[in-house]
Parts: C-alpha cells; structure tokens; sequence
C-alpha cells in the first residue's frame, strides 16, 4: 500500500506510546489525557478559558500542544517556580 505520490507507505497501525513517554508535542486527544482532562472537551474549553496554553499552529498541521508549555502552565498554577520547587520566602524585611 502506499501514500499519496507512492513515495512513502501507508501506515494503518494505531500510534502506540510507552507508559510514562509523553511526546514534546501533542495532539488535544493526547494533552487532554496529558493533563488529565475527563475528555478533549474539557481540554479545549479550558484552552479557551486560558487555563491551558493554546496549542501552536502551522500551515498543513495539526494544532500541537508543547509538552513544555503545558507543564510550565501546570507549574504557574500551582505556585512553584519554572525550575520546580515553592518560591522561596523573602525575608529581606527581616534584615
């Protein structure tokens, strides 16, 4: 079997990812499940509200979410710094 111009075969096998492998970008099937999203509406609505980045888009793809990008928005909402951890509490007063 093969592709549009028989350059390339046609790949009919689901996509399959090891447990614990996310990849650096992700389709809304794959960053809602990524963030833990009941289903890809949940995901999309939140996109729309703001709460998740919006995914990157170019001409001829998929809209893509970055891997990175969502976990620094996961990391801003819960109060840790881009590098991980709590921010350090400033205790310049106390000098």
């Amino acid at each position: 079997m093969t592709g549009l111009n028989s350059k390339r075969p046609v790949r009919t096998r689901p996509v399959a990812m090891l447990i614990g492998c996310w990849p650096a970008e992700m389709r809304a099937e794959t960053a809602a499940a990524y963030v833990d999203e009941p289903s890809v509406n949940a995901f999309l609505a939140k996109v729309d509200r703001g709460i998740y980045c919006a995914p990157i888009r170019m001409a001829g793809c998929l809209p893509k979410w970055n891997r990175e990008m969502l976990d620094l928005g996961l990391r801003h909402r819960a109060g840790l710094r881009e590098g991980g951890g709590r921010p350090v509490e400033d205790i310049s007063h106390l000098f």
